[in-house]
């Protein structure tokens, strides 16, 4: 174990896995959610509780029919998900590929209920997520809801298509529609929300990240932004920073996580090649933008720290000008003469490599309560709870 690196906890299940969230809106508590494929068993939604101050971890665990093969936690209420079917040909007949979906017995407050009282209890359908075509919709491989909550809005993404629905109450209704064949584009593979405009998301298709307005158009979003060859194989995954929204990191098939500004996205502002396989997830952590995790086939999860990319180093460059203007006049203070007690301060770097997994690992995600504790996921069921290691924590705040 790495010095500074605190204790790993554990959640396994034994079952199938490819989809983590953490639970969206609620900021007093450290939760996720987990759907299994029930391939061959009933499948199941967790809803996992992490007690850090004492350690402990505690789970629900409801019925849910037809498998989950992505799932988003809803901003807007804790206690929905938005949930993707298996696969068409093994949902239950009736069921809708895409659904919002509620956690009976779960409420926005600190307090956990227990399994005991939640006895043999399922997930419950609110919406199914549809629209009114008559045409055989292709089976979506992801959602993506926006991370505002008042925006009420999620992608549903396809290789096809990306359809982007909006929740007035719990209905769902389709406002748009980013159709692959009409924009030329094969095989979409994600989607990200730019963190506040609600109008404007970025998806990836083959080697390419595209961003799009849907202002312009009321039915097909317009392009504003392409990079053709963001890397040299597949693109799988892509956020946004949540301070710097020009700024997009994107994971490919290469193994490398790229960061890219939109403004002038002809060349990567870095790449980070700490991966020896797809990386299927990256995460801006939602408070301390240099902060940056990745996820991927080698079944490590990685945090890099991208301070020089970071809005942490725009505050840096502004606070050292006000300095050297304050010295000009026999003012201020020079930050390099400031003790530091050896921790130093933060750089750009690979701060810790986390090989909890055996299989592949599909998700990495921030805690929504607390900035410093994160999950991932891999194939096998394993859930991994990990913190910042301290000494980087310190370089941060200090």
């Amino acid at each position: 174990m790495e010095v500074g690196r605190g204790a790993s906890h554990v959640y396994g299940i034994e079952r199938h896995t490819l989809c983590l969230a953490a639970v969206a809106g609620d900021t007093t508590s450290n939760r996720f959610v987990l759907g299994t494929l029930g391939v061959t068993e009933p499948a199941e939604i967790h809803l996992i509780d992490f007690d850090s101050d004492e350690g402990t971890l505690q789970s629900l665990v409801y019925k849910h029919e037809g498998g989950a093969r992505a799932l988003s936690s809803a901003p807007w209420d804790p206690t929905q998900l938005l949930v993707v079917a298996r696969d068409s040909n093994h949902a239950i007949e009736g069921s809708p590929l895409v659904e919002l979906v509620s956690l009976p017995g779960v409420s926005t407050q600190e307090t956990f209920p227990s399994q005991d009282s939640l006895q043999e209890q399922s997930t419950q359908r609110i919406a199914p997520l549809s629209d009114a075509s008559t045409e055989p919709q292709p089976l979506p491989h992801e959602v993506v809801c926006h991370p505002a909550a008042h925006c009420r809005q999620a992608a549903t993404v396809s290789s096809t298509g990306v359809n982007v629905w909006k929740f007035t109450q719990s209905t769902p209704s389709l406002t748009h529609t980013i159709s692959a064949a009409q924009h030329s584009m094969d095989d979409i593979s994600t989607a990200a929300w730019h963190p506040t405009a609600t109008t404007q998301l970025s998806t990836t298709d083959g080697t390419c990240v595209r961003t799009w307005d849907m202002r312009a158009d009321t039915s097909r979003g317009q392009q504003t932004m392409a990079i053709e060859y963001a890397h040299s194989g597949k693109v799988r995954s892509l956020d946004y920073n949540p301070n710097l929204p020009y700024i997009l990191a994107t994971g490919g098939d290469d193994g490398s996580v790229r960061i890219w500004d939109t403004r002038n996205p002809s060349s990567e502002l870095m790449s980070i090649d700490n991966h020896t396989h797809w990386i299927y997830s990256v995460a801006f952590n939602p408070n301390h933008d240099q902060l940056l995790l990745s996820a991927g086939g080698d079944g490590l999860v990685n945090l890099e720290s991208t301070v020089s990319v970071s809005s942490a180093q725009l505050i840096t460059n502004a606070d050292s000008q006000d300095d050297f203007s304050d010295k000009g006049n026999g003012e201020g203070t020079d930050i390099d003469d400031i003790e530091d007690d050896g921790i130093g301060k933060p750089s750009d770097g690979l701060v810790a490599q986390f090989d909890d997994h055996e299989t592949s690992v599909y998700a990495a995600r921030w805690s929504a309560a607390d900035p410093w504790l994160f999950a991932s996921l891999s194939f096998d069921g394993r859930m991994v709870i990990n913190t910042v290691p301290q000494e980087e924590k310190y370089r941060i705040l200090l």
